[in-house]
């Protein structure tokens, strides 16, 4: 069940009605024709957060799901969130039934970043697990087939692992997402990872010249202090709301505000990956887990 009101907490919430930033407006939101002033403001407050990349201990995050949600109620002003745990929907469907039972403020989707051949695919709105090891094609495919979306995230980032536990952290490169322009309902243009700037504005340059897809932004959280660093603004505030502005385009992908704290725990908590990348892109091995 979800519940009106804002964040628990007392600190400022930068989209709360009397704080939300034009700059984050798209410019669709102002042509439109015979609206006044006040309606535009009245479109702006409606404006919504949804973080829909995040991963518990049901894959490779170090917080549960009863962290998460804990978290999002309590420290975030988001108003979706998704858990999307690496090759099942577990753990989603968890804290689906959790936040449903319960009082709480915001909506949560189930949903899975899928393992293909080629990198992975973010499934939104998901009531099956979807299957790793599959082309992107047939990947997009089972997903539609549940009304669900499909999202191509951290699509320029390339690094393969062979092990069992973690999954290989490819997005599907810019041939596949070429390739599938007409298919994939939306790409990741802002993942809040800190190592990833380059691999965001490679994004962003590709879909703004070549692919006109809806732009979605995210966290890719792994930890609790991760959650929120990157999110999608969306028209309303409902799950939704949000289905509707990605299929209409009408999303903006934003960055967050990462405070050194924040910062130590996420390397503190990436470490051990990190030795594997470095040792992966010098030595051209693939270390396992």
């Amino acid at each position: 069940m979800r519940r009106a009101g804002g964040p628990k907490t007392g600190g400022s919430n930068p989209l709360s009605p009397t704080k939300r930033n034009f700059s984050l407006l798209p410019n669709s939101f102002f042509t439109m024709q015979n609206k006044n002033k006040f309606q535009t403001i009245e479109k702006f407050v409606h404006l919504g957060k949804a973080d829909f990349h995040i991963h518990s201990n049901y894959s490779d995050g170090k917080p549960t799901i009863e962290e998460i949600i804990q978290y999002v109620e309590e420290k975030t002003d988001l108003d979706v969130i998704a858990i999307t745990d690496h090759d099942t929907i577990e753990g989603a469907l968890k804290a689906k039934g959790i936040v449903d039972g319960g009082n709480y403020r915001f909506d949560l989707i189930v949903g899975e970043e899928v393992s293909t051949t080629s990198g992975h695919i973010l499934g939104l709105f998901l009531t099956e697990k979807i299957e790793p090891g599959q082309s992107v094609e047939a990947t997009i495919r089972e997903i539609h087939q549940q009304g669900g979306l499909a999202i191509a995230v951290h699509p320029f980032m390339h690094v393969k692992f062979d092990q069992e536990r973690m999954y290989t952290m490819d997005g599907i490169g810019a041939g596949k997402l070429y390739q599938n322009r007409f298919i994939l309902d939306g790409v990741e243009t802002v993942n809040a990872t800190p190592t990833l700037t380059d691999e965001n504005l490679g994004a962003t340059a590709m879909n703004r010249t070549l692919l006109r897809l809806t732009e979605t932004g995210s966290s890719d959280g792994h930890i609790l202090e991760a959650i929120g660093k990157g999110y999608t603004v969306f028209q309303g505030r409902t799950s939704e709301d949000l289905r509707k502005s990605i299929k209409n385009h009408q999303t903006q992908a934003i960055y967050g505000h990462w405070t050194i704290l924040a910062l130590l725990k996420y390397l503190y908590f990436f470490i051990p990956t990190g030795i594997r990348i470095l040792w992966s892109r010098v030595f051209n091995r693939n270390p396992r887990y």
